[in-house]
């Protein structure tokens, strides 16, 4: 390795001494040719090796701007993906659609010991992605069952709303009420589509 080193050394500096003296003696006149040939080449790879990097370089650049613009509100929309999937998580499975609120009705009402009188059919709405769904029911019962009752749906984690609510004093039965409610909820069509 050493050797090849000082091969080359040698050459170099021969090779300088050469073109030294060959201008002394002669001028710029033996150059003049192998220059003119030497030129265009030397272009042609200046633009083949630097001229991609350019545009590279531009392209970096313009990315790099983006990515400067995007991490602004980088958190903002972090923090909203997050409320997001909060609320996603809070909602029905959406497999359970058709009777899942006919289902949290009948199931809270019988840990209360309450019978229901009736109950309509579901009311579905769609709004963008999502299916607002609602039914109602009409029940008879005591004060404390029906507050009860009322209390551990609206405490449920999964999210639910009673929209409407009316109780009146039973005309026939002492110490009895009739009570009116909708319930409604939310299922994610985004779910629904990617399971």
């Amino acid at each position: 390795m050493n050797n090849l080193l000082e091969k080359i050394k040698f050459f170099s500096k021969n090779m300088m001494e050469s073109v030294i003296a060959i201008y002394t003696e002669k001028g710029a006149e033996p150059f003049k040719k192998p220059l003119l040939y030497a030129l265009p080449i030397i272009l042609v790879l200046y633009f083949m090796v630097y001229s991609p990097t350019t545009g590279k370089l531009a392209n970096k650049k313009h990315e790099l701007a983006n990515m400067a613009s995007i991490s602004e509100f980088f958190e903002d929309y972090k923090n909203a993906k997050s409320r997001i999937s909060f609320f996603q998580s809070r909602l029905p499975a959406t497999k359970d659609k058709d009777d899942w609120l006919n289902h949290v009705l009948t199931s809270n009402a019988k840990e209360q010991g309450i019978d229901i009188d009736g109950i309509t059919a579901q009311k579905e709405v769609a709004i963008s992605n999502y299916f607002v769904v609602s039914r109602s029911v009409s029940l008879t019962t005591t004060y404390d069952k029906a507050g009860k009752w009322v209390c551990g749906m609206e405490n449920s984690p999964i999210f639910l709303k009673i929209t409407n609510f009316t109780l009146k004093k039973d005309p026939v039965k002492r110490g009895q009420v009739k009570v009116n409610l909708t319930l409604s909820t939310i299922f994610s069509k985004m779910l629904m589509d990617n399971p």
